[in-house]
């Protein structure tokens, strides 16, 4: 059994995380629990109700409250290093559990297989970003579309936007304006201003066909000023982080910063999608691609 024991950035990260660890316990027939997807469980079929469609895959990894509790700390660094040390320095029974602990610039190959007899044989508490299974991601993209699924209330909220567009839009684009935690992250690198986004939006649309109807949907964590987007029919989504990415998926074409959110749009909807790594980029409609692991 395999214990995700670490809570790693936001949405987008951990149900990447999470997906690559699904495919991998899939394929080779381990059981896996998620206890650090818990705080978005809420807002997906499979998570809300714990039903993985018989797999053995839950989300509370401890069957104890105190164990719970350790979870929790174990979320400081501090704690964290302290019970690495414990690890290496106290003697501990043949069957504990193993950990296997990624420092954030390391990747790992979930096919790797002493980890896979580990995982098929005894506890292994897991912790880092970089674990990855990309050919089983691929191979198993139905299921892990199936099972992060929105609940109903979400999926409901974003078939009425996006039928409501839809009537007088042919081609909709998706523009992820990531600000809030952009502002630091990366050293605001890619905190782009609305001028930004109004030019590259206004670059893309010169490459659509002139017939076709084009709307932009303007999805951020900030107020957006529509008056930037003079010359462009743009529209807002509901807001709620869930529905805005998933109408993003709904899209013809996904924008934006360099994010896992948006990464994880273009998966879902398998729509094409283009990075803006610099404000200076140019847009080029051959370089959109749909990401697939």
């Amino acid at each position: 059994m395999v214990i995700m024991i670490k809570r790693f950035g936001q949405l987008g990260n951990r149900l990447f995380l999470f997906s690559h660890f699904v495919a991998n316990a899939v394929e080779h027939g381990y059981a896996l629990a998620n206890p650090s997807f818990n705080g978005y469980a809420r807002y997906f079929e499979a998570t809300s109700t714990g039903d993985f469609d018989g797999l053995p895959i839950r989300l509370n990894g401890f069957r104890r409250p105190f164990f719970d509790s350790v979870f929790e700390l174990v979320q400081r660094p501090p704690v964290f290093d302290y019970v690495q040390r414990c690890y290496r320095r106290l003697p501990l029974p043949a069957n504990h559990p193993k950990l296997l602990y990624l420092h954030d610039d390391d990747s790992f190959d979930l096919n790797n297989p002493e980890y896979l007899a580990a995982a098929q044989q005894r506890t292994v508490l897991v912790h880092g970003w970089q674990f990855r299974d990309k050919s089983h991601f691929a191979k198993h993209a139905p299921l892990l579309r199936h099972l992060f699924r929105p609940i109903a209330e979400h999926r409901t909220a974003v078939a009425a936007l996006i039928n409501r567009l839809r009537q007088t839009t042919d081609i909709l684009v998706g523009v992820h304006i990531r600000r809030g935690d952009y502002a630091v992250f990366n050293n605001g690198g890619y905190y782009y201003d609305d001028a930004t986004y109004a030019r590259t939006l206004h670059e893309l649309l010169a490459q659509l066909p002139a017939h076709k109807r084009v709307a932009f949907l303007l999805c951020s964590n900030e107020p957006v000023d529509l008056t930037a987007y003079a010359g462009l029919t743009v529209h807002q989504p509901t807001g709620h982080f869930i529905e805005d990415l998933y109408a993003l998926a709904a899209c013809d074409y996904v924008l934006g910063p360099p994010s896992s959110y948006s990464m994880w749009a273009s998966f879902y909807g398998e729509v094409p999608l283009l990075h803006l790594h610099h404000a200076q980029q140019a847009v080029e409609l051959s370089q959109f691609e749909v990401y697939t692991d």
